[in-house]
C-alpha cells in the first residue's frame, strides 16, 4: 500500500509486452475486480494498516510492522509532493 496522488497514476501499455505478462495482468485484474475478493483485499488492507500505524504489543503486530512500510511516512510526504506540486 504506497499513498499515490491521483494526478500520478496513468494506465499501463502493455503492448509489446509477452503474451505472460499481458495474461498475468489480465488475470490480477480480473481477480482483484470480482466484488467479493475486492472486499477482502480492502479488509485486509485495512487491518494490516491499523497493525501497523496503531499501538500493538503481540509478536504479530512486531512482525508486520518489520516487514512493512512506514505509512505514516508516505501518507505525509504524499501530502508534501501535493502541496509542492500543485
Amino acid at each position: 500500500m504506497i499513498p499515490v496522488p491521483q494526478g500520478c497514476v496513468y494506465l499501463l501499455d502493455i503492448k509489446g509486452k509477452s503474451y505472460g505478462y499481458k495474461r498475468l495482468l489480465s488475470e490480477q485484474y480480473s481477480y482483484i475486480n470480482k466484488s467479493e475478493n475486492k472486499r477482502k483485499i480492502l479488509d485486509k488492507s485495512e487491518k494490516l494498516y491499523n497493525i501497523v500505524t496503531k499501538p500493538h504489543k503481540s509478536k504479530m503486530a512486531k512482525f508486520y510492522k518489520d516487514l512493512s512500510c512506514d505509512f505514516k511516512l508516505l501518507e505525509k510526504k504524499s501530502i508534501e509532493y501535493i502541496k509542492n506540486n500543485k
